[in-house]
């Protein structure tokens, strides 16, 4: 499934992440694996709760420990900086200089307090050692590169003055300013009116091929994903249920849980009186995740191993793999539901 390990920019193996908490310990993140090659894009999809941000935000190691816990896995960056291991002076040198984040609400994300010039320039003067005239002219030419208009006065400005849209250019120029490895968006486009969120889609693809950059960009929109990604990593109650190319995921799924997704996303030929596609039922209690598969609760196709051993994710194609006991030779033979034709 892999290119040359040299061609990895991450490699996640086996992450497994949890939380203490009053009521016990939820065990947010089990078992994750996949990987990113050098300037590629990929998509980690999958409802609320199903541990996506908490796999962004442990690779960024961003999560509070206590209570968060990196129990098992390695995570390894550019090589073999296992990023699970480091130190937090290590990790303060990498997040910033070696990796970029985009966070979802840049209201709560950028510093209220200071201007957007004066955010910017600050990783640039702690990382690249400018002065903080210099700090502040590269802070101008970053809120250019993405594309916000009159950027001498704009730099000046505080969070508060912007449009949404435009807050999130600076939080896209504050990730990039000192020209990452590694972007990681987290559901950059959620409050966002649909119109700006295509602008950022284009901008953030546009800025990929110019600094050759690699993305991991977490969504539950897959519309994003056909927009920007090459491959896509599936997430169910804290497992990767289906990875694959764009194409194979879109078209030739294999996981129910990935069948239901397609068919809960709105379609341009859609009627209006025709319902969307719910997936029925609710996730697992990740208190305690059920035996066997954590979705075969809500699946239509279970059979009884399903309900008793978990399936593992096993490769259905060049770089195409799913964890579904329907893809066991042994298995009923069953295809991805079509869409209902309008009328």
């Amino acid at each position: 499934m892999n290119k040359a390990s040299n061609d990895l920019i991450l490699d996640v193996k086996d992450l497994e992440v949890s939380f203490s908490t009053y009521a016990g310990e939820v065990q947010a993140v089990r078992g994750v694996s996949f990987d990113l090659h050098k300037g590629e894009a990929l998509a980690i999809v999958g409802e609320s709760g199903c541990g996506k941000s908490v796999t962004a935000q442990t690779i960024m190691r961003l999560i509070p420990m206590p209570p968060g816990n990196i129990k098992k896995g390695q995570i390894l960056f550019d090589g073999d900086k296992d990023l699970a291991k480091l130190s937090d002076k290590d990790m303060e040198h990498i997040r910033g200089y070696e990796m970029g984040m985009i966070f979802q609400d840049p209201m709560t994300s950028l510093n209220p307090t200071m201007t957007v010039g004066k955010q910017i320039a600050e990783s640039l003067v702690k990382h690249q050692k400018l002065s903080q005239k210099a700090a502040i002219e590269q802070a101008v030419e970053m809120l250019k590169l993405v594309g916000i208009p009159s950027p001498e006065s704009r730099v000046k400005q505080y969070p508060h003055e912007l449009s949404g849209g435009m807050r999130q250019r600076v939080m896209i120029a504050l990730a990039l300013a000192c020209r990452p490895k590694l972007l990681i968006a987290d559901e950059p486009t959620t409050a966002l009116d649909v119109t700006i969120q295509a602008q950022i889609i284009d901008l953030m693809q546009d800025l990929q091929k110019k600094l050759g950059m690699s993305i991991i960009i977490i969504t539950h929109d897959l519309g994003v994903v056909a927009n920007i990604a090459q491959r896509v990593v599936v997430m169910y109650a804290g497992k990767v249920v289906e990875v694959g190319k764009v194409d194979d995921v879109f078209y030739n799924s294999k996981h129910p849980y990935t069948w239901g997704l397609l068919a809960s996303m709105p379609r341009l030929d859609q009627s209006a009186d025709e319902p969307l596609m719910p997936i029925e039922g609710t996730p697992p209690d990740l208190f305690a995740p059920p035996v066997g598969c954590a979705f075969a609760a809500r699946c239509a196709y279970a059979m009884d191993i399903c309900k008793k051993i978990d399936p593992e994710l096993t490769e259905i194609g060049k770089g195409h793999a799913a964890a579904c006991w329907l893809t066991h030779p042994m298995a009923p033979e069953v295809s991805r539901p079509v869409a209902k034709e309008v009328r």
